[in-house]
């Protein structure tokens, strides 16, 4: 996703297939809305983060986000997305209207 051509679609593409495994996966949710804890080196977190990190910045330098959002903000926005429509027979097509209402605040204007 790194090497995609439009940069707001590879972070977009990536934020969908994270929210599409938190909603898979119970428990996901919760853990992306927890900062990554420095001391435990190298976390499956830290991956996600680090990953997200720098599909954010490509974003950014093709200015199609806003400039104040950092990966964890988007982290903890697909946590609480991926926990909301726990309960919902079709939570992975809630989940993604919730993270498109997400992203049309997150991109640039």
């Amino acid at each position: 996703m790194l090497a995609a051509p439009d940069p707001d679609q590879a972070l977009s593409a990536w934020l969908r297939a994270v929210v599409t495994h938190a909603v898979a996966i119970r428990g996901l949710g919760a853990s992306l809305m927890r900062e990554a804890d420095p001391s435990l080196g190298e976390t499956c977190h830290g991956m996600i983060s680090n990953a997200g990190d720098a599909l954010l910045a490509g974003a950014r330098a093709a200015d199609a986000v806003r400039p104040k959002p950092t990966i964890t903000h988007l982290l903890k926005l697909v946590g609480a997305i991926a926990l909301a429509p726990e309960q919902d027979s079709n939570g992975s097509s809630e989940a993604d209207v919730l993270l498109g209402i997400v992203m049309d605040g997150v991109h640039a204007r």
